[in-house]
């Protein structure tokens, strides 16, 4: 007779193994077939409620550090370079263990079997020794650039991990003393890879499963999205061949636009050219820098309209937001850099002339932060200024 959990050779009728200590079932899979769950039925409620309790809380964790890594990106240099990366790169990483820890509480809280169980564990753990690496850099890092915080940074890492603690042990006591298991107990090193690789499992299948749900919804929306284009383009048809006779369908052989053709030099919208810094500031203030995000999504988007067919695209949101923070904040730097030289290179083409290049807007970003930090403003004022210059241009081209 061997032990379901770790393989060791039992004597005859053994309630509990002698190896790893767990407790023995009436008809329990031999080793390598999966065990049945461990623990007494009702009590799983207590590791379900407390893992979900876990989840929520590294989850909530997550997006705090999610956002102030994202505040970093749009307020670059304001907190000075250094500054900066460590806001954007130390919170990028720290929302990236905190999600680990997350997802791992998620399965253990409702896909936890005896199978995967230790591994879950052994990834929590993992998860949380990385969120404390990360927040003990964040640590020393503070420490060099504001000596003076030393009290109120101590306390944050104390709390960090405490919490840790909290989880890991609070879940592995509820195996133990609720459920009556014995986690990790016997297991070498090998043992504790496959039971990681059980828990890698269990994510890959429940992705799989989200996926295709996902796949479903956007396959759902995709085609409602194409309905409602349909349609509008049904409608702005019937305008054209009621209300714009230069667009009706012309009669058999005639020469001329046909039917529904968009007319030459049609604007799909009209440009925003009256920005404005002040309004910047105030309203990412106003909504703890969501503001900002939106900011940067209309920016682009008209710059990609007004200087359409140079050859050159302005990198929109998400791709700013997932480069910069790969890069620790730099990437932000050649967008603003880019950015500066395709407008003034555009400028000609609608009878306009900017002095400020991307050179300018760079030089004020990183050095003029050092002038009492309005290096940034004065960067910012550049790149609205002659935005609005060119959507101007561009709307009176296109006389809307």
């Amino acid at each position: 007779m061997k032990c379901w959990k770790c393989g060791a050779d039992l004597a005859p009728g053994a309630a509990f193994c002698s190896s790893c200590g767990a407790k023995q079932e009436q008809g329990a899979p031999n080793p390598g077939q999966t065990p049945p769950p461990s623990g007494g039925g009702g009590n799983t409620i207590v590791l379900t409620v407390f893992a979900a309790i876990c989840m929520a809380v590294c989850g909530g964790l997550a997006v705090r550090s999610l956002f102030r890594a994202l505040g970093g990106i749009f307020d670059i240099g304001w907190a000075g370079v250094f500054g900066t990366i460590r806001i954007v790169g130390l919170n990028a990483l720290s929302a990236v263990m905190l999600a680990v820890m997350a997802i791992v509480c998620a399965l253990i809280a409702f896909k936890r079997n005896a199978r995967n169980s230790d591994g879950l564990l052994v990834c929590l753990a993992i998860g949380g020794a990385g969120y404390l690496v990360v927040r003990l850099l964040s640590l020393i890092v503070s420490l060099v650039i504001y000596p003076g915080g030393f009290g109120r940074n101590f306390g944050s890492f104390v709390l960090a991990v405490l919490g840790v603690a909290a989880a890991v042990a609070g879940i592995y006591a509820i195996e133990r003393f609720v459920l009556g298991e014995f986690p990790i107990a016997g297991k070498s090193v090998d043992d504790l890879k496959l039971d990681v690789q059980a828990a890698l499992d269990s994510f890959q299948q429940t992705a799989g499963e989200v996926g295709a749900q996902a796949s479903q919804a956007a396959q759902n929306a995709k085609a409602e999205r194409e309905a409602r284009a349909a349609a509008q383009q049904a409608q702005y048809n019937q305008y054209n061949q009621y209300n714009n006779p230069q667009y009706q369908q012309p009669g058999p052989g005639a020469d001329g636009p046909q039917y529904g053709q968009t007319p030459p030099g049609y604007a799909p919208f009209r440009l925003k050219a009256d920005r404005s810094l002040v309004a910047y500031i105030l309203l990412s203030l106003i909504t703890c820098g969501i503001y900002s995000w939106y900011f940067i999504y209309a920016l682009a988007r008209d710059v990609n309209a007004v200087c359409a067919g140079d050859g050159k695209s302005t990198a929109g949101l998400v791709k700013l937001v997932l480069l910069s923070m790969i890069t620790c904040g730099f990437y932000s730097f050649y967008w603003y850099y880019a950015l500066g030289n395709r407008l003034a290179e555009n400028a000609p083409r609608y009878g306009l002339n900017f002095q400020e290049n991307g050179t300018t807007v760079l030089l004020w970003y990183l050095v003029g932060s050092l002038a009492c930090g309005i290096g940034p403003f004065v960067a910012m004022h550049i790149i609205i200024k002659n935005t609005n210059a060119l959507c101007g241009a561009y709307n009176y081209q296109h006389g809307i």
